[in-house]
């Protein structure tokens, strides 16, 4: 049992560390980029903000991942 519950937590951090720093801070942001364009509102603000999610986005989602795992990988070693 412990074996699924830590298999479920290293899946779920994947899946959230996919969604949180692929999805939300990395396309997202681009598609509001791009949606500010196309309608003649895009500000330096958006775009400085843009750049930065960008940049972090996979270091956040990184990080999500290795911490799932980590917790992950010893719930199911017990």
């Amino acid at each position: 049992m412990k074996k699924l519950i830590g298999v479920i937590i290293i899946i779920a951090s994947i899946v959230g560390g996919v969604y949180l720093g692929g999805w939300i801070l990395l396309v997202k942001p681009l598609l509001a980029a791009c949606a500010a364009f196309d309608a003649g509102i895009l500000t330096r603000t958006l775009v400085i903000t843009t750049i930065i999610k960008c940049i972090i986005a996979s270091t956040v989602g990184t990080i999500i991942v290795y911490v799932g795992v980590i917790i992950g990988s010893f719930i199911a070693l017990d």
